[in-house]
């Protein structure tokens, strides 16, 4: 007697590769129902449609001065105003303009510079491996705020050259990342049979090697989306960042510490900065679970 999976036109491996395709999918699907990844999406959603709208939901001009000093948070002022009479409501919404956007110009940068000299590094080796890894062991050498203090410090402090200092920093760790994952790839064997059937080795770097590194890659990219925004505020706190009047969440956590009394001034930026910081580590920690194997079954054996 046939099987039911014959009388449906159906293989046995037919059925057994529907099935695990379900189970792919459920397991993907688990991890993205779980309590932090949909808080961490939520909440980047959140903050990017704050950052487009501005404009349009702040309630005062951010740069206006034009209420009283240090007002407590009211209905007209949700979160009070600040030294100079300004709505701190407003520049909160409006420095969401400012700090995402850099963040994810400084990490694309920085990975995009990383990943091309980490690339190069681990696939051809040699003098090429020897210059990008000491170059970034010179970098590693000193802590990140540091080193970025004394590139802001050399290049004059402002916004713009806060980001370039902080991707003269940060490259180096995409770099690694990308060269300790092709040093493991690199002697595959479809990375041989690509050479044998005469592909360059630029097209199996491109082609063959350079996908199967993208997974970890964005994972860690998205995890630094949250340390590229502490490391500009930091910068901002410490007066090498954006200079005032700019509504960046930084300089006016630092403009907090001068009117400590006034406790509204710099809690609301530094939530804000909490906040954003904890969603784009939520989403990185919920890619990492759903790329890596070891996790995704630590995660189905908890659903």
């Amino acid at each position: 007697m046939e099987s039911s999976t014959r009388v449906f036109g159906l293989s046995d491996a037919d059925v057994v590769a529907a099935h695990g395709i379900r189970r792919s999918r459920t397991r993907t699907g688990s991890h993205w129902n779980q309590p932090l990844a949909v808080a961490g999406i939520s909440l980047s959603v959140a903050w990017l449609i704050v950052a487009v709208a501005a404009p349009w939901i702040a309630p005062h001009d951010p740069l206006a001065q034009d209420s009283l000093r240090f007002l407590a948070p009211s209905v007209s002022h949700p979160f009070g105003t600040d030294e100079l009479g300004r709505d701190v409501l407003s520049r909160v919404l409006w420095g969401a303009r400012i700090s995402i956007p850099l963040a994810f110009l400084l990490v694309g940068v920085a990975g995009i510079i990383g990943c091309v000299l980490g690339a190069l590094a681990g696939y051809f080796g040699g003098v090429i491996d020897e210059l990008v890894m000491r170059a970034a062991d010179l970098v590693f050498a000193f802590p990140t705020i540091i080193l970025a203090m004394a590139v802001v410090a050399a290049l004059g402090p402002s916004l713009e050259n806060a980001v370039l200092a902080l991707i003269a920093v940060r490259w180096p760790a995409f770099a690694r990342i990308v060269r300790g994952l092709i040093l493991a790839m690199k002697d595959s064997e479809y990375v041989y049979s690509s050479r044998l059937l005469g592909a360059s080795s630029l097209r199996v770097l491109l082609a063959d090697v350079m996908p199967n590194v993208a997974g970890p890659v964005v994972v860690f990219a998205a995890l630094d989306v949250g340390t590229a925004i502490l490391l500009l505020a930091g910068l901002s706190f410490l007066g090498l960042g954006a200079r005032p009047p700019t509504p960046e969440w930084g300089s006016m956590v630092a403009d907090g510490t001068l009117a400590f009394n006034y406790w509204w001034i710099g809690t609301f930026p530094g939530l804000a900065i909490l906040t954003v910081v904890l969603a784009y580590n939520f989403v990185g920690d919920t890619l990492r679970d759903a790329l890596d194997p070891r996790s995704s079954r630590a995660v189905e054996s908890r659903v």
